[in-house]
Parts: structure tokens; sequence; C-alpha cells
């Protein structure tokens, strides 16, 4: 279960000595269908409170360690992830446009005055033509007002904003909610890597099922696009790490993914399958860190 909140804002400071705390409503309008959001923020700290097909939602963001919490009231579940991840992007319209302020060419457009406060305009452009205009108020550290230019009758905007002090456990997750994951299952800890490995050497195709500790060596037999097939069907999660080397030397996460592409966890019955294109001659190694799993991996012409 995930909330989105469905706006784009223009990315701006979030951290900003002396800033005033506040709390007020945000007014997510797209198309017209309008949807009223509760907002909290001591100036770095912010929260959202929002119902959702009637699904209490909250939105915990620190701006400067760079996590957002995803709280579900009514089942006292918590999910953490960092503010730049797909899924913090779809539930906080001002980190959901952090990256992409490099796509836009910015214009000041001047000092204009919105729910009492002096705010920037400014207006983001691509290829001249106009997508976002925003009003920045500096003093709350928030853009008070966001216009979709491309979309009719879209924007974002704050109303009854009240200047006060936050107690700070409004920006705190409860000590008694449960962690979840990002599919709202409640998080099982992953034990340590394993200090010893079991290695073997294979080759393609493979299909065989194998377990913590097993270390997997292959080599690719000729380039082209390979599938990897995993199943879990044990009671408990299972981990895998892929590693590429080439002339003996693993290559660099430019070249075969990050750490956490090449990572993948699936709990008791799940399954996933991908294509990957690989060149010939590379040594690959599957590192199995948890549980127990059937591993496939074919050329995809077999």
């Amino acid at each position: 279960m995930k909330f989105k909140l469905i706006i784009t804002m223009l990315a701006m400071p979030l951290i900003v000595k002396g800033q005033n705390s506040f709390e007020a409503e945000m007014a997510n309008v797209k198309r017209g269908k309008k949807q009223v959001y509760q907002v909290k923020s001591d100036g770095i700290k912010y929260r959202y409170d929002f119902e959702e097909e009637g699904i209490k939602g909250i939105v915990i963001v620190d701006a400067a360690k760079g996590k957002t919490a995803i709280l579900m009231p009514d089942k006292e579940y918590v999910h953490y992830t960092e503010t730049s991840s797909v899924l913090s992007r779809e539930n906080d319209p001002v980190q959901a446009v952090m990256t992409l302020k490099d796509r836009y060419t910015e214009k000041k457009a001047g000092m204009e005055e919105i729910a009492g406060f002096n705010c920037a305009k400014s207006e983001l452009s691509a290829a001249d033509q106009k997508i976002f205009t925003l009003w920045f108020s500096e003093k709350l550290n928030f853009p008070l007002r966001i216009e979709q230019n491309l979309g009719q009758d879209t924007y974002m905007e704050l109303s009854g904003i009240k200047m006060k002090e936050m107690d700070a456990s409004a920006f705190v997750v409860p000590e008694y909610y449960t962690e979840v994951d990002e599919r709202m299952r409640p998080k099982i800890p992953e034990p340590p890597a394993p200090e010893h490995w079991n290695d073997t050497e294979s080759s393609i195709p493979l299909d065989k099922e194998y377990q913590r500790s097993d270390r997997i060596h292959f080599k690719v037999p000729e380039s082209g696009n390979y599938i990897i097939s995993l199943k879990n069907e044990s009671a408990g999660p299972a981990k895998i790490i892929r590693k590429t080397f080439r002339d003996g030397i693993e290559l660099p996460d430019d070249e075969q993914g990050p750490l956490k592409y090449r990572t993948r966890r699936l709990y008791a019955n799940e399954s996933f399958k991908n294509t990957y294109i690989w060149e010939a001659g590379d040594a690959k190694i599957v590192e199995v860190h948890e549980g127990k799993l059937n591993i496939e991996i074919y050329a995809e012409n077999r």
C-alpha cells in the first residue's frame, strides 16, 4: 500500500538557518479535483497529514538527513526511505521536484505576496515553454504556491498559515510502530553476510536450488541477453547479490550497475525475473546471503 500526493513542485533550498515554524493547509488541485493536506514545519523537518480513499497517511521528511518516513496510522506501520527514492517522491511534493531542477531553465520574476508572506516568484521553462511557476517564501523555507502551466486548473497552494512553535514529537515516529518494506509488509531483519562461502563453478544454463553461503561462479559464453529467474519457495526471506568481473577486476558500479540494483531480496513464495545484457568472457558471481531459493540463468534465445 502506498500513498500518492499527485503534484509537482520546484526544488528549493530546504535547510536555512533561522526559519520560522508554521502549520497550514495545502490544497492540491489536479485538473480541478481538489484534495487538502495538513502541513507542519519546524523550518527544516516537515510533515504532511492527509486522507486518501478513506485511509489516513502521514509523511515526515528530514531533509537534513535525506530521510523520509511514510506512516499508516490505522495499522501503526512505518516505512523508511531516502528522500530521493521514487516512493518518497510520490508521497512528498517538495522532494518530488528535487530531481527536476536541472532539467529546466529558471527565470526570476520578482517578488509577490501570497497569504501575507513575501515570496520570490520564479518560472521554470523547457525549450522556451513555461512548465511551472512558483512562489517561494524564504521566511517559511517553503513554496506557498505552484502552478503547473501545462495542466489545466492544476496547482498547489498553502492557506491558513499560522506561525507557531512545533512540538518536536510531531516529527518523530512512535516507537511502537512496526517497520514495513516498500510494499507495506512487516520488515524482517536481514542477517549479516556469511563469514565463509561455499564456492561452486557452474556454467550457463543453470537451474538449481541454492542456500545461504553458496557462491556461484560462471562465465558468459557469448555476448547477448540473459535471463535470471529466482523463486523463493521457502518460509523465510532469501537474498542474492550479483557481481561482474572483467580480467580479474570487479567492474565499477557505472558499468555493472549500483549495488542496490544487483541485490534482490525475496520474501516467502515470491519470485523475480529479469533480462540483462552481458558481454562474452565476463566472469559472474552470484552470492546467496540469506535463505534458500532456486536460481535459473539462461540465454534469452534458448
